[in-house]
């Protein structure tokens, strides 16, 4: 806990899971998409991973179009960095999670995958502690073990 001003208020972090930094490596993202990201990871709910804003609000906050700031989102959820919410955008808790969300980590990850319309992309693989990402749908007949898919 910070004092400020003769009150106590509580300090929140925020996590990046490691393995997530090579997936931010690529090629296909734009700053204002990395922008948005971020900006998201900030306004989130550390209870819930949940960012309660509108697109007219980030597009307001970032100064930035709102037709580019919907494109931007769409890229997101089709990267499944996020998804979207009922009531904002959820980030995806096997990349990014803050305060008490490490307690909640499973139940926060079963409320992403119910929210997502397409298979998941990302396991935390917390035994050998670390990021993995499903094969594509046209990848399956690559391999022999059949993939149990969230």
């Amino acid at each position: 806990m910070a004092r400020a001003r003769g009150r106590v208020r509580n300090v929140f972090w925020g996590a990046f899971v490691l393995d997530w930094f090579k997936y931010l490596q690529d090629h296909d993202l734009s700053s204002s998409d990395y922008r948005i990201m971020f900006y998201l990871c900030e306004k989130m709910m550390t209870d819930d991973n949940i960012a309660r804003v509108k697109q007219k609000t980030i597009a307001q906050d970032l100064s930035m179009d709102k037709g580019n700031v919907s494109k931007c989102i769409k890229k997101l959820c089709s990267k499944q960095f996020i998804v979207k919410a009922s009531d904002g955008f959820m980030i995806n808790p096997n990349l990014f999670y803050g305060g008490n969300g490490f307690q909640n980590r499973e139940n926060l990850r079963e409320n992403f995958y119910n929210l997502l319309s397409d298979p998941a992309r990302f396991f935390m693989d917390e035994d050998f502690r670390r990021l993995v990402e499903y094969p594509q749908e046209d990848d399956y007949n690559k391999y022999d073990a059949p993939f149990n898919r969230p």
